[in-house]
């Protein structure tokens, strides 16, 4: 009976790991990003697609297995539980995170394009025959490049 309860607790144990090796990623990737360092972001990718694999791996070996009532000692849950909450924290936090950034970066090229169109003096004015009263908006694009690497 010892050697069955131990075998249903292995997933449980496993996943506890895992969340916490995700919390550390993510919360690495958020010191990076605070601290204007996003190209250090790349390195975690790989490790943490495989642990976001394994993470769903042993989810459901655990639901195969009867769930969390059958995955052995309450103590074991209930760290299980914790280091859940803790991660579902952390996702929280990156996600605002994440999109404060992106709300920041889209109002500063917003900015960007506006004050280029009203140095360049451009304004959506038609004359007769519905064509540009002075000059051309094709002849006189600006283009602006935004590297998206984060």
């Amino acid at each position: 009976m010892k050697q069955l309860e131990q075998h249903q607790e292995t997933p449980v144990i496993t996943l506890i790991e895992i969340t916490k090796q995700l919390t550390a990623i993510i919360n690495e990737e958020m010191a990076c990003l605070k601290t204007d360092r996003p190209q250090e972001i790349e390195k975690f990718q790989k490790r943490k697609n495989i642990l976001t694999a394994s993470y769903h791996k042993e989810l459901n070996d655990i639901k195969l297995n009867g769930g969390l009532a059958s995955a052995g000692n309450g103590e074991i849950v209930r760290i299980l539980k914790m280091e859940s909450r803790q991660f579902q924290d952390t996702l929280q936090k990156h996600t605002r995170f994440i999109k404060a950034k992106k709300t920041l970066s889209e109002q500063m090229i917003k900015d960007i394009s506006d004050e280029v169109a009203n140095q360049n003096g451009m304004s959506s004015k038609y004359g007769p025959n519905a064509k540009m009263a002075n000059k051309s908006l094709a002849n006189n694009t600006t283009f602006l490049a935004v590297n998206k690497t984060i």
